[in-house]
């Protein structure tokens, strides 16, 4: 009927016919749904978390909704996707959006995200000599590749007596837009490329190519919670969900190199269905009068506390981070750099 519903009002009930066929009962409040992400979204940044000062917005309490606007949604995959509410429209470049009214009536959300993560790990994995001996050897163990690799890291560290992972990788640059650049770029011909490649092939060097790929990934969120907030946003947690919270040693590169606290779900595999969970709580919330419970207030009783891991407080592994982000952004401009040179030189030059 041309009406347009922010997410969880109320736009119908279930018929019979469809509850006949879903097995449910007729009648069942239906709510306006969301994509994934979205969903995401409202089922982890209202999560009961214990932080500092410096990480609340403007002094309100850890409950007020005014704390939705410090706190990205970082719903990760084969892709991730970052996500952030206004009061006001912020425009962005290279970050989608702002769009009003999409979860909260009267508020803006912006949309950036990482075209390749876990599929870049897959790739990078994937594509090494000694995957498959670092796989049969993972499955003797009955872990899984990443928990192996993030153990085989740790064992590497302590033989070469490194003071940390990030150390016995310090000389390995990895950029890892293989699938184009999403955010803050918005360049789908950026391409991955690594320095510092020796000639070993060994499960050593497969598991710091793995561990270079997720610094990468964790340079880029930097990347664009730095220009998120360059333009007005006030980024100062992030609220993960997805698979990749269960690796440890990402959640932790992600909250040093960004120096924000990362917020693990209690569900970490449920966070985008316990999310369109709430928006059902909201559609069933409808009084005789149509109106239905705010979503925040929702997402305040329903979200569970996570788990917090907070930003390095080493020195000298931020001054590595700090300088490998200054290569990160170098190697990403040279990139169009050369591609410009290489287009100018052949301009003339037709296939």
């Amino acid at each position: 009927n041309g009406t347009i519903l922010s997410a969880g009002e109320l736009v119908g009930e279930l018929s019979e016919k469809a509850a006949n066929e879903l097995g449910l009962v007729a009648g069942i409040k239906i709510g306006s749904g969301v994509i994934d992400a979205y969903a995401g979204w409202v089922g982890t940044v209202g999560a009961k978390v214990g932080m500092s000062g410096d990480s609340l917005f403007g002094g309100h309490e850890g409950s007020d909704l005014e704390q939705a606007f410090c706190r990205l949604a970082a719903v990760a995959g084969t892709s991730t996707c970052h996500l952030v509410m206004s009061r006001d429209p912020i425009f962005v470049p290279g970050v989608w959006g702002p769009y009003r009214d999409v979860l909260l009536p009267g508020y803006w959300m912006a949309e950036g995200g990482q075209s390749s993560t876990g599929s870049l790990l897959h790739n990078v994995l994937t594509t090494h000599p000694s995957y498959n001996e670092a796989l049969g050897k993972s499955e003797e163990l009955s872990k899984n590749i990443f928990e192996y690799l993030n153990e085989h890291l740790e064992a590497l560290r302590k033989s070469e007596n490194a003071p940390t992972i990030g150390y016995l990788a310090r000389h390995l640059f990895f950029y890892g837009d293989k699938h184009g650049n999403r955010s803050p770029i918005a360049d789908a011909a950026m391409r991955g490329a690594i320095v510092g490649l020796s000639m070993d092939s060994s499960t050593n060097d497969l598991a710091l190519q793995y561990f270079a790929a997720m610094e990468f990934i964790a340079q880029q969120t930097r990347h664009i919670i730095g220009t998120l907030n360059s333009q007005g946003h006030q980024i100062t947690s992030i609220f993960m969900s997805g698979g990749q919270c269960k690796n440890n040693i990402l959640m932790h590169l992600i909250a040093d190199a960004t120096g924000h606290p990362v917020v693990i779900p209690r569900y970490i595999d449920a966070a985008v269905v316990l999310g369109a969970a709430m928006l059902g709580a909201k559609a069933a919330s409808v009084d005789s009068e149509g109106k239905t419970e705010s979503l925040w207030a929702i997402m305040d009783r329903m979200s569970k506390p996570g788990e917090t891991i907070y930003p390095t407080r080493n020195v000298s592994e931020k001054k590595l981070l700090g300088a490998k982000y200054e290569v990160f952004l170098r190697m990403s401009e040279a990139q169009r750099t050369y591609r410009d040179m290489v287009d100018a030189a052949i301009e003339d030059w037709k296939a």
